[in-house]
């Protein structure tokens, strides 16, 4: 992965209005494509995601129906569409590293289902029935959903249920994420809570356990980081961001794990202060919503993506060392200007955000989608930005 991080090392993280503002990088869209050219069949976009090797995308559409383009340095190209769901879909991902064709879905209606797009068809389905799905992940050949406080287990070899963890949780759902190194699956719900189990010696529910961690609020997004994705960030119902070593909470000796490193309740707040002090003051004026994180590899910066209802996204960095080493005042914004800020091409809500290199052309790209039916594709590199 590129590096979208631009502020210099040893900047002060805390905003001040006098202090000269660090440079902000506006991404240049380079293409985008429409997803409701039927005007007989209006939708948007829930999510768009890309395969391993970057060469395809499929987006997640409000009919429950999925499309499919082809990725270049500089197109999105339609290839087909797939007709994937009766209900919502609330999971889309390519999952599997050497598979770049294989396409996973799941959805209110109770199915997971995995598609060949070589074929556009599909060759798995398991369902829960009389039970909605929201959120899957595959492990090698072992795949769990999240539904109605429920957790489902089958075996992709041999296409049948392994278990079901009743109860898991008291509300629905909304994430599960394994962690292949450790064979560990996280899940989160609208309870408030993330549950730990170790799958590695089998699908046990009581003997798997392993931890909670007390979000307090509606989960409604997270994802791992660090360099063995001990950390886990998670966005909630109520907009807030934390960030959680998620990892030291599975093992008595290590310490730290049990309570939140850091708890942004203020995260829209903070951003539109950060980005009060930058270029993009007048852009991003009011900030709406939190997109998710976003995590550079190269530098081991965490950044927040957050947006506003007119169309404009941008990736705040996240002041996280600071604030773990202390080196912060109390109430300071946790939230540094925004490094890349995406404009001028949505106009509404955008859902998703997923920045990616083509390694073959030294180019930094990132895709989003929104709910004004639009895909788009960014450069962000600066040099191809400024041309």
């Amino acid at each position: 992965m590129g590096h979208i991080y631009f502020v210099e090392e040893g900047e002060a993280p805390v905003v001040s209005t006098s202090a000269p503002a660090p440079v902000t990088t506006y991404a240049h869209c380079c293409s985008r494509a429409r997803v409701d050219y039927n005007a007989a069949d209006p939708c948007y976009v829930f999510k768009a995601v890309r395969n391993c090797d970057s060469s395809l995308v499929a987006a997640s559409l409000s009919n429950n129906a999925v499309k499919l383009y082809y990725c270049s340095i500089s197109e999105l190209g339609h290839t087909g569409d797939i007709a994937a769901h009766q209900g919502t879909i609330s999971d889309i991902q390519f999952p599997l590293p050497g598979c770049p064709h294989a396409l996973y879905t799941c959805s209110r209606d109770g199915h997971v289902k995995a598609w060949d797009l070589r074929s556009k068809q599909q060759a798995e389905s398991y369902q829960v029935r009389q039970q909605e799905l929201y959120s899957c992940s595959v492990l090698h050949n072992l795949i769990a959903a999240g539904g109605q406080g429920d957790v489902h287990f089958w075996d992709r070899r041999m296409q049948k249920q392994l278990a079901t963890f009743d109860d898991m949780h008291m509300d629905d759902v909304t994430q599960v994420l394994f962690h292949p190194p450790s064979r560990k699956l996280i899940t989160a719900s609208e309870d408030g809570l993330v549950a730990v189990h170790d799958t590695s010696a089998g699908l046990n529910q009581d003997d798997g356990f392993i931890a909670a961690l007390n979000v307090g609020t509606s989960v409604e997004h997270l994802g791992l980081y660090g360099s063995e994705s001990q950390h886990m960030w998670c966005s909630t119902g109520t907009q807030t961001l934390q960030l959680w070593d998620w990892l030291a909470a599975t093992v008595e000796e290590m310490p730290g794990g049990d309570i939140a490193a850091a708890d942004l309740t203020e995260a829209r707040q903070m951003a539109a202060a950060a980005a009060s002090t930058s270029s993009a003051a007048t852009v991003l004026e009011k900030v709406d919503y939190l997109v998710g994180c976003h995590y550079d590899i190269g530098t081991g910066q965490l950044l927040l993506v957050a947006g506003n209802n007119a169309g404009s996204a941008a990736f705040f960095p996240i002041a996280e060392q600071q604030h773990r080493a202390g080196q912060l005042p109390p109430g300071s914004n946790l939230l540094l200007p925004p490094a890349v800020v995406l404009n001028g091409c949505h106009k509404d809500i955008v859902r998703s955000v997923d920045c990616f290199d083509l390694a073959a052309q030294q180019r930094l790209l990132c895709l989003s989608a929104g709910e004004d039916a639009q895909l788009a594709l960014w450069t962000l590199d600066q040099a191809a930005a400024a041309a």
